[in-house]
């Protein structure tokens, strides 16, 4: 069953790596990975590395470039509230997540 909240994997992920994300105090536009966003921040989704079949579940939840997330918890899992939902991701798959701080 499809609810239509995910994201249309080809149209977000790439298939070229990147270097990964530094930390937000060196990048600009306050761009980091998503395991380094402290609780309580909120941010927009940049760019999603491929990580395999985990990261597809994850966009059929919502999480694709373009969306606004929330940092409910840090740690691992890391907590998200992710279209009025909350879901743990693990910090090995945050880490393929580069997102952009909101104001």
């Amino acid at each position: 069953m499809t609810l239509g909240l995910g994201c249309d994997t080809m149209a977000t992920m790439t298939t070229k790596p990147i270097t990964p994300a530094k930390p937000a105090t060196e990048t600009a536009r306050g761009r980091c990975g998503l395991n380094e966003l402290p609780s309580g921040s909120r941010a927009v989704v940049q760019h999603i590395e491929p990580a395999g079949e985990a990261m597809q579940r994850l966009m059929a939840m919502g999480l694709c470039v373009g969306r606004e997330l929330e940092v409910v918890r840090q740690g691992n899992p890391l907590i998200l509230r992710l279209l009025g939902a909350r879901i743990g991701v693990s910090s090995r798959l945050a880490r393929h997540v580069v997102v952009e701080r909101s104001a």
